[in-house]
């Protein structure tokens, strides 16, 4: 006997033949089947199958599963034509499985004598009939594993054939031993995409609670379904006061059709559709699930149901809990909405949409939705104008709205690389999806992939209809924000986050990009972070350590350093090393010392370097240079030359030197403009193109500063401005003080003061005030020279908190802010305020006790001294 194989089976059947010929009459009943015999077995040759039987239909092997869906989705669709031509009704059944096949070849004798030329046999016979048999007509069923196997190698099918995949569940088919999970697939138009008929060989095979024995309780849930809606709607209105902007949670979409498409598909899709409004404010699944792990529970294994949710909505003073579904009743899909009032979990009233068929289920999700605005308080004519069709401003591909849901949990969690791959599927599966692409960009920029976040993003205000209103307004602020226009960036962000105040991603990014581009500690962008931490607001952690900075920046110790503390609370010690930075700035370095060591160094130096930066900062603070300059020449060992981060140490060591009077590296224009922001880099736009430049123009500033005019001007020449890259504030604020530290070095210290005066506004960069020092020391202004060293070393918090790319100017800011008392003493002399100039003198020595080891710092310590001591008041 011949080893079985893996085979698959498909049987064909022609729908209620007898009566076909019944009515047909003999002769012309003979010429349409011939025709139809020509054609299946054309078709079979053409799919590469293999006939085996022949009676009213066809008994069929395939090598794979896609060669026999291949081949019945061509039939039915033929065979159609075929009814059409001959104007009779033709109609078929078909079942495909997948399994082990032993087959023989009969004898020639057997042959002649009316035996098949060939023989097979195996379970995958049987079951494949049982499956045909349940198929209503036109219908083209197939088991599980035989729709997994074709639905995977479905590219085969060819991009001209619309094909649908349908799941019906499992099914209990007589002389079959295991439920065989059914599926369908087939082309609109000619698919019935209908659940199977039942037959006595089988059926579905379904829950205790919907079987014969309990259908009077079935009856009874019945009669509540129509009553209790009923009762709901003609009831006097219920005791909840829902008003503008209040907030709704809304729980797991319960989907009661077998479909899981629908799970994930249609939640996402429940959510876009509320989000349209400008009345109802939707609760952040992300903060949902925060609140979960607040009350102490799984928030992956958790359902939100009308107990949980109602919790939830208690907890985060949310007004009302909304509970989606969806069934299919009588043939036809319905989707519902319940309202719960949270303190009772009672339903205050339900809406409801049905359909036929898949393709109904968005628009009547678009129903109740907008039913469930009205009934919430929104006027019917805001609805009306808000809102456009679920197709419209996400898809209308389930697939695309399942992929895009797992995106978004990828991202809610952190997972960049997930994240940006369903985004990407959902875009594939749905091209004009802009949600999907919107959220592809963001994604791509935090990962710091800034190129191809630029290129999403641009694609999506080409077809600005796929959006709604609030997520065009992002998606525009978004695009100026990725194309380097960042003046107008601010004011977009803050834009929006006045018309959507309760949009708090916006109000989040106003705050941080009010103090990354704009350089603003302002009580508006604080008043932005603010709002980003309400309690509905979800990622509040972010806007805390936001909060965190700009009062740090604001020298507001006590306030930034409650909201650093609620962060490590909660996150267990994620923002250490900004939590140090708090204490620094106070000179209280043992508490510093404390929070860093409970941030202990990641293998990676890379992901480690934000910690080191702080770490080494904080050594230079203090005045201990043998182990910060040990610890850079450690880290230098860790990068490579075209490293963002070696061109970090580099440049903070060339400019450090010449602080300190440290012998330094030569050949920094090299390292810095070769290397990591060497040619490649110089082609870039966008925010590349910015850290490159400020880098390009804080080592002109340096080299000025130094007195190498030539080497200054040649960098100037090379950071000048490029309207055509974009508009940065920052790096306009960091060409004015090179420009004017370089009029210093050319010997005009007036024109550097008229250059850097206009800039101090309250947003100019904490080295502004360390040159137009410089420039009224050159001046021989002592007052204002001094009162500029005053101003550094009394907003220390201001030094730490600064934004600069890849915070390259924080060890420079920190130690201006302590050479500014040696400044102070100096300039204190100059004026013959001898008082002054000697607390100057003993709070830098208090600071850097060990300043004497550095010559340059040495000799300036000693003539101060000298000048005490002829006074009378040296010690």
């Amino acid at each position: 006997m011949p080893a079985p194989v893996l085979r698959t089976l498909a049987i064909c059947d022609l729908v209620d033949s007898t009566a076909f010929v019944e009515r047909l009459g003999d002769v012309r009943s003979a010429e349409i089947l011939r025709r139809h015999d020509r054609l299946a077995r054309d078709l079979i040759v053409r799919h590469g199958g293999r006939e085996i039987d022949k009676t009213d239909g066809f008994l069929i092997l395939f090598d794979r599963p896609i060669h026999a869906v291949a081949f019945a989705l061509d039939y039915q669709r033929e065979l159609r034509a075929l009814g059409a031509k001959e104007t009779v009704p033709l109609a078929a059944r078909i079942g495909i499985h997948v399994g082990d096949v032993v087959s023989w070849e009969n004898t020639p004798a057997d042959v002649a004598r009316g035996a098949k030329p060939i023989e097979i046999e195996g379970l995958v016979k049987p079951t494949a009939a049982r499956i045909m048999s349940i198929a209503r007509p036109g219908q083209i069923l197939l088991s599980g594993m035989a729709s997994a196997l074709a639905q995977r190698a479905g590219a085969e099918l060819g991009t001209g054939v619309q094909v649908r995949w349908r799941a019906h569940g499992n099914y209990r088919f007589k002389g079959v031993p295991e439920a065989v999970y059914v599926c369908e697939v087939g082309e609109t138009g000619i698919a019935p995409f209908k659940a199977p008929t039942w037959a006595g060989k089988a059926h579905r095979e379904i829950p205790w609670w919907r079987r014969p024995g309990m259908l009077a309780v079935e009856a009874a849930i019945a009669i509540a379904a129509v009553a209790v809606p009923a009762y709901l709607s003609l009831r006097s209105p219920p005791a909840i006061a829902f008003a503008a902007r209040d907030w709704v949670v809304v729980g797991d979409l319960a989907n009661l059709t077998g479909e899981v498409r629908f799970d994930a598909a249609l939640q996402s899709a429940f959510r876009i559709g509320l989000e349209q409004s400008h009345y109802v404010n939707v609760l952040a699944d992300l903060k949902a699930r925060d609140t979960l792990k607040l009350m102490q529970r799984d928030p992956e294994k958790t359902p939100i149901d009308r107990k949980t949710g109602s919790e939830i909505a208690i907890r985060d003073g949310v007004r009302a809990l909304i509970l989606p579904s969806v069934a299919e009743i009588g043939g036809r899909v319905r989707v519902t909405a319940e309202v719960v009032d949270p303190r009772t979990q009672t339903t205050v009233y339900s809406e409801s949409a049905d359909g036929v068929g898949e393709d109904s289920v968005l628009p009547s999700l678009d129903k109740v939705n907008a039913q469930l605005r009205v009934r919430l308080g929104e006027t019917l004519a805001m609805v009306t104008r808000e809102s456009q069709p679920l197709e419209r401003v996400a898809t209308k591909s389930l697939d695309a709205l399942r992929t895009y849901s797992l995106g978004a949990k990828a991202y809610d969690r952190g997972d960049m690389k997930d994240a940006i791959a369903f985004f990407d599927q959902a875009i594939k599966l749905d091209p004009d999806f802009a949600r999907a692409r919107l959220w592809l960009s963001i994604s791509y920029y935090n990962v710091e992939q800034f190129d191809e976040a630029a290129k999403a993003i641009s694609q999506i205000l080409k077809q600005p209809n796929r959006l709604m209103p609030r997520d065009v307004l992002f998606a525009e602020a978004w695009q100026t924000t990725m194309s380097g226009s960042q003046r107008l960036a601010i004011e977009k962000w803050k834009k929006m986050a006045q018309l959507y105040p309760d949009f708090f991603i916006a109000s989040r990014l106003a705050a941080f990009f009010g103090w990354k581009y704009g350089n603003s500690f302002a009580s508006d962008v604080i008043g932005f972070a603010q709002a980003s931490i309400s309690p509905q607001g979800q990622q509040t952690s972010i806007g805390e350590r936001l909060l965190g900075i700009l009062y740090l920046g604001d020298e507001r110790y006590g306030e930034a350093e409650h909201h650093f503390t609620a962060i490590n609370q909660t996150m267990g010690g994620g923002v250490m090393g900004d939590h140090a930075r708090v204490f620094a700035a106070q000179r209280n370095f043992a508490k510093a010392d404390t929070l860093l060591a409970a941030s202990p160094p990641d293998v990676n130096p890379v992901l480690d370097f934000d910690r080191w930066r702080s770490s080494f900062t904080i050594a230079l603070d203090r005045g201990d240079m043998t182990l910060a300059w040990s610890e850079m020449a450690e880290a230098e060992t860790h990068f490579t030359e075209s490293s963002s981060q070696f061109a970090w140490l580099h440049l903070n060591h060339f400019g450090l030197s010449a602080l300190l009077g440290k012998e330094r590296s030569s050949g920094i224009e090299a390292i810095v403009l070769n290397k990591a922001y060497g040619p490649d880099s110089a082609r870039t736009a966008g925010i590349e193109y910015a850290h490159r430049q400020f880098a390009v123009l804080f080592r002109a500033y340096l080299a000025a500063h130094e007195g190498n005019v030539k080497t200054a001007e040649a960098l100037l020449a090379t950071g000048g401005p490029e309207p055509d890259r974009g508009d940065y504030p920052m790096l306009d604020r960091m060409r004015v003080i090179a420009r004017a530290e370089l009029t210093r070095a050319q010997g005009r210290p007036a024109d550097a003061i008229a250059l850097l005066k206009p800039e101090l506004n309250g947003s100019e960069l904490y080295l502004t005030h360390a040159a137009l020092m410089q420039a009224y020391s050159a001046n021989r202004d002592w007052q204002d020279a001094r009162g500029e060293a005053q101003w550094l070393a009394a907003h220390r918090g201001r030094a730490y908190a600064e934004f600069s790319p890849q915070e390259l100017l924080l060890p420079y800011n920190v130690m201006l802010s302590d050479l500014a008392l040696l400044d102070q003493a100096e300039y204190s002399l100059k004026l013959a305020d001898v008082p002054a100039t000697r607390t100057a003198l003993e709070r830098f020595r208090a600071v850097w006790p060990h300043a004497s080891e550095r010559a340059v710092l040495a000799a300036r310590v000693t003539t101060l001294q000298t000048a005490l001591h002829e006074s009378g008041l040296g010690r």
